[in-house]
């Protein structure tokens, strides 16, 4: 697994959206051809249809990258190769995923304009498939038996849907995701859910389409073409605590089924959950300490999650605004940079206001006390 933090605008979005194109360039502009987009080796025309109108002069000539050891240029990365490898190999779960079902009715990669970001137009493609297809015949998204076991299901169950059904509802001759709550006649329409709700369903399709029931990785046409990396930009976005790490539960099924996951944050959560696990590894811990941080039971689907957690390489990246990136994988909170210390930023809040406090309690004990006043009926 690889983290990164930073502030807003200092190009983590950019950065992964760049990752994807390197892995899966020929797959990207044969999506491109497939839905009668034609670039004709146009390299701004290429640049703002992938990455997302007025995106082209990202890459300038001072630009440099430098890719498995040799260097690049991106505009190259306009048009495709020869090559015999063609298939998906990173699946991107982007920030604007709740764009992927307005009102709650999927989208098509074709639905959506010129300048949208790919990766957005290919995630939500998925997920139209899977609800427009897989689950529109079933008709209930979860908490279905078949995709996720009862370790995964029961924490979105308690902290995100709160014991309610995700159904699709097919009135109005359009397939709808709509919330069914217990009690009522008619499921909730989309914009009626919490914000939390509707940022955590679109996620919830993408790891559907990740986890096939062969309990294996997603593949394609033939065996050999696996999804191989995993990108979630802000998995956090909306959620309760709670409900990030009924999340994180799910990233680290991903990772148990061999998938690389790349993740991008702005929550504590989540790297108190990696700082967790790497002190786990370092104490030689065994899995049961994984489980008492998710409150898991002693059952063999989460011993399995949990083990497989202790077997994984960890590694976070804080992005600066300065255009540096440093690796701060260890998370020292003793660390002489504060880049570490704080987390990227993440924790330094909360350590400006634990200091502020320690300061507030020692001036306040430090002031001389005031003698109370008695009064003449208190001295008799």
């Amino acid at each position: 697994m690889t983290i990164i933090v930073g502030p807003q605008a200092t190009g983590k979005s950019i950065f992964l959206q760049t990752l994807k194109l390197l892995v899966d360039r020929d797959q990207i502009h044969d999506t491109f051809k497939h839905h009668g987009l034609s670039f004709n080796d146009k390299v701004d025309a290429f640049m703002d249809g992938y990455f997302g109108r007025g995106l082209s002069s990202a890459w300038g000539a001072q630009s440099s990258m430098t890719w498995n050891g040799s260097a690049v240029a991106l505009p190259d990365y306009a048009k495709p190769t020869k090559s015999k490898t063609r298939h998906e190999r990173m699946f991107y779960i982007p920030a604007q995923r709740v764009m992927s079902l307005p009102g709650g009715a999927s989208r098509n990669f074709g639905q959506f304009e010129y300048g949208d970001p790919y990766t957005l137009r290919a995630f939500s493609d998925a997920v139209h498939d899977l609800i427009q297809n897989e689950f529109g015949a079933k008709g209930e998204l979860f908490p279905g038996p078949n995709r996720l076991n009862g370790t995964l299901r029961k924490p979105i169950q308690d902290h995100l849907f709160g014991g309610n059904r995700l159904e699709i509802d097919a009135k109005d001759f359009t397939k709808r995701v709509g919330l069914h709550v217990n009690g009522h006649k008619q499921p909730l329409g989309f914009l009626s859910w919490s914000a939390g709700q509707r940022e955590f369903t679109p996620m919830l399709m993408g790891v559907y389409w990740l986890c096939p029931t062969t309990n294996r990785r997603k593949t394609g046409k033939t065996a050999d073409e696996c999804i191989e990396w995993v990108v979630i930009e802000e998995p956090e976005m909306g959620l309760h605590p709670q409900g990030i790490a009924a999340v994180l539960l799910l990233v680290l099924e991903l990772m148990r089924r061999g998938y690389k996951v790349v993740l991008s944050t702005h929550s504590p959560v989540v790297l108190d959950m990696v700082w967790a696990l790497q002190e786990f590894k370092k104490l030689g811990s065994t899995e049961a300490s994984v489980r008492d941080i998710f409150e898991l039971p002693s059952v063999p689907d989460a011993k399995k999650i949990a083990q497989s957690a202790l077997t994984k390489d960890y590694g976070v990246y804080y992005f600066d605004r300065d255009g540096s990136v440093r690796d701060i994988s260890n998370l020292d909170p003793g660390a002489v940079e504060t880049a570490e210390s704080e987390w990227g930023g993440i924790s330094g809040f909360a350590t400006k206001t634990n200091n502020a406090i320690a300061d507030a309690v020692a001036a306040a004990e430090a002031r001389p006390k005031r003698r109370r006043k008695t009064t003449k009926q208190e001295t008799v």
